[in-house]
């Protein structure tokens, strides 16, 4: 049997899909505002999921009223019913999935309920052959990434590929020796923030799926 040469991690949340839209619906459903995209990419993780600012005081106060619901279990059902990733990916995860050369997945902290579960169900509202993928990594709370992409980093690859949207995340593959690393700004982190804060070189963000698949293809075909 062949080993597949390239290996291929793919995050979930702001690369694949765009996560605000998903969590501002959620939020509204419960009196609570995320505030608009740019402060939201702009905050700190934490302050990402409870607004900042101005929306920070409302929320806690709506927070700690009983609900019908679980924010998580709106969240995971909004996921599910209304998620799909970014239409540039579909082709093109389909054709990693279809090469004999490239092992591809996706890694993520995604805080569904089910995280697994609700990764396969975007991909299949996408059209994604989800059951043909390498693997799907949820990150438990409390796991460093950086220990996930260490553990998948074998010496049997040739090329080992990432892509994603936070600071984290870069350092996490910049740290394990990840040979190529794409960056996308119109995820949880600003092109600014991925710059001033993350110190990561602005070659390698980019600004719209369009343009990072465009260059993840580029990396593929070189690689052949």
């Amino acid at each position: 049997m062949r080993l597949k040469e390239t290996l291929v991690v793919l995050d979930f949340d702001g690369l694949l899909i765009n996560s605000y839209e998903l969590l501002k619906k959620t939020f509204k459903h419960f009196g609570l505002d995320v505030g608009d995209e740019d402060r939201f990419q702009n905050r700190q993780k934490f302050l990402k999921y409870v607004g900042g600012g101005k929306e920070l005081i409302g929320n806690l106060v709506n927070l700690s009223l009983p609900k019908k619901k679980l924010i998580r279990e709106q969240l995971t059902e909004t996921y599910c019913e209304e998620g799909k990733i970014f239409p540039e990916f579909t082709g093109l995860i389909n054709d990693m999935i279809d090469s004999p050369e490239i092992h591809v997945g996706i890694v993520s902290r995604n805080f569904t309920h089910h995280p697994g579960n609700t990764i396969r169900q975007v991909l299949k509202n996408s059209k994604v052959n989800e059951a043909a993928l390498d693997f799907i990594i949820p990150i438990s709370v409390g796991v460093k990434k950086i220990n996930v992409l260490e553990g998948m980093k074998s010496s049997s690859y040739k090329h080992c590929i990432f892509a994603a949207d936070e600071i984290s995340d870069y350092r996490a593959a910049y740290e394990t020796g990840y040979e190529h690393i794409l960056m996308a700004s119109y995820g949880f982190d600003t092109r600014q923030r991925l710059i001033k804060k993350g110190d990561i070189p602005e070659k390698i963000i980019h600004d719209t799926p369009k343009k990072l698949v465009k260059k993840l293809n580029k990396i593929l075909l070189k690689a052949y």
